[in-house]
């Protein structure tokens, strides 16, 4: 079979019927997806809830391109989300729409990548159909919050393909194209800060010199990748797990991914890990020395043939930035997560890559066995994620499927919990905030349970609650608040007066932490305190009339 030239770009009808084959592939898996809403896991966060993505100003795409979501610095995304709110509001089809086209797109790219890299179309189009329906890419595809994944996944392979073409053909046009790539997909998300290294392993592929000349050449790139990662430090908090504990949770997460890839089922959005991460942990300390082993196998096989390598070092390099974020959460005490299904989004094709090239070794031989083989697995593989994506239709489909999968998950536990309290199932709300914290104390569960024993009435152990919720994280200002209130009701005014000033110094522009600071210091007699602090809800919110006329009332009776 003829092979392709090394500097090939398809044609305009090429490409438009590899999309619309893939296309039609990717509706009739995703299809339903695109009428699912949005979820409690980040949606709220990043799109239904915040006020950058709701209006498309060049204050609020200055806003973008200046904050983080809280954590990461993804300003490229934020600003599609700009633009989808301005067509369609909040209404949830667009943002699912976009999702599935940079998948479509991203499954044609994978096919002219691997394309360029062998010269053989039967190669680019097993790897592409393997990464277009595997079940382990549903959370990135069906997940509006995931955009970022998908964006900077589109920008990461046009990189790769305009500096393939570059050093095929010596077009300095497409070296900048390149550059300008990896700059879209770092404002995508950070995630793309591994491109240089990919850059050098693939002209160690082709064997080219790594020398001086080369490395001059990648100088952008690393630039770009070093200046992006010292932003994104700045949006971490928390993240003081020492070395060695992200590479046990990482060689765990490299083996669960290897094992998912080859038989994706329990898939879930959360994979939680109660178990210490130390050196004695021999559940952590077996899938490192297995990595350890695989890399040892793929080195010695590089004597032979250099793709087994560049596929695991492809898959190792791109997966390497997720080893930092295992351990989340804002309590004393981190949750930690070993993995997460759309973290193998790129690293994934070096294992489609590697599994098309064997399977085209063994074309010439069991041709008929070979082609049934893939169509069983596309087949099998598209139905299991059209079955994963309706783990997505709602919040309780979502946290519900968690569950069944990893019952100790106290985090699924209180948001199935926050969603009966929505639903008006106070007593099913309660058994699954007491699940969640009979699995492990946690300040989410413990404030949750405190506003739904202060809404029943029940001030004592509503106070309780709150107070565990500050044993597990002592600086959350609504806890802090809620419980002052509440001792301010029950006449314990100086600790409700610490709360509240507590509360005021983490927050000092709230107008609520004023307002209730204001109120426990007019209920203690206090009423040049209760004053300042009711004047400093009216500095922050000047059309505040019931302040207006609070302070009227204390002003006269202090003139009287």
């Amino acid at each position: 079979m003829q092979l392709v030239p090394k500097a090939f770009i398809p044609s305009q009808k090429q490409a438009l019927t590899t999309l619309g084959l893939l296309g039609i592939l990717l509706l009739l898996v995703y299809g339903r997806s695109l009428g699912f809403g949005f979820v409690d896991w980040d949606d709220k966060l990043l799109i239904v809830e915040n006020p950058i993505v709701h209006s498309f100003t060049p204050a609020t795409i200055k806003e973008a391109f200046t904050s983080y979501d809280p954590e990461l610095y993804i300003p490229l995304t934020l600003v599609g989300y700009q633009l989808d709110h301005l067509f369609v509001g909040l209404h949830p089809f667009l943002y699912h729409l976009e999702n599935l086209a940079f998948h479509l797109l991203n499954s044609a790219l994978v096919a002219w990548f691997v394309l360029l890299l062998t010269g053989r179309r039967w190669v680019a189009a097993v790897t592409a159909l393997l990464f277009a329906v595997h079940p382990l890419h549903t959370e990135a595809v069906v997940w509006a919050s995931s955009r970022k994944d998908v964006q900077a996944a589109c920008f990461f392979l046009l990189s790769l393909i305009a500096y393939q073409l570059f050093r095929a053909g010596g077009e300095k046009r497409l070296y900048r194209y390149s550059v300008l790539a990896l700059l879209l997909a770092l404002l995508s998300k950070v995630i793309a800060i591994t491109l240089p290294l990919i850059l050098l392993l693939l002209d160690w592929r082709e064997g080219r010199k790594i020398d001086r000349a080369n490395l001059r050449e990648k100088l952008p790139f690393f630039v770009l990748s070093i200046l992006f990662g010292v932003i994104a430090l700045g949006g971490k908090y928390g993240s003081d797990e020492l070395v060695a504990e992200k590479l046990l949770i990482g060689s765990k997460a490299v083996v669960f991914y290897l094992g998912k890839l080859l038989l994706p089922a329990g898939l879930s959005v959360l994979y939680p890990y109660t178990e210490p991460p130390s050196l004695t942990n021999i559940g952590l300390l077996v899938p490192f020395f297995l990595v350890i082993a695989i890399t040892i196998l793929a080195w010695k096989s590089s004597r032979k043939t250099r793709e087994i390598l560049f596929a695991w070092l492809f898959f190792l390099i791109t997966v390497a930035p997720t080893f930092s974020n295992f351990a989340r959460g804002k309590d004393l005490l981190k949750d930690i997560y070993f993995a997460s299904d759309r973290y193998t989004y790129l690293p994934s094709i070096a294992a489609f890559f590697l599994a098309a090239l064997l399977l085209h070794r063994l074309l010439h031989k069991r041709a008929q066995i070979v082609q049934g083989l893939i169509a069983v697995l596309v087949v099998l593989f598209s139905f299991q994620a059209y079955a994963q994506s309706l783990t997505w239709e709602n919040s309780e489909t979502l946290f519900t499927n968690v569950l069944e999968h990893y019952p100790n998950s106290h985090l699924a536990h209180n948001n199935l919990g926050s969603l009966r309290y929505r639903e008006g199932k106070e007593e099913e709300a309660l058994q699954h905030y007491l699940q969640s914290l009979a699995i492990r104390p946690n300040s989410q569960a413990s404030y949750n349970l405190g506003q739904l024993y202060s809404a029943a009435g029940q001030t004592l152990e509503a106070m309780r609650a709150y107070r565990d919720a500050l044993k597990n994280r002592p600086d959350d200002v609504p806890t802090l608040v809620n419980l002052g209130v509440l001792e301010m009701r029950a006449g314990d005014l100086p600790r409700a007066i610490g709360h509240l000033k507590q509360a005021r110094d983490l927050d000092p522009v709230s107008t609520f932490v004023h307002y209730n600071l204001g109120a426990a210091y007019e209920v203690q007699g206090n009423i040049e305190e209760a004053v300042g602090s009711y004047r400093r809800v009216l500095e922050l919110d000047p059309e505040d009339a019931e302040v207006s006329e609070i302070l009227q009332r204390l002003e006269l009776k202090n003139g009287a």
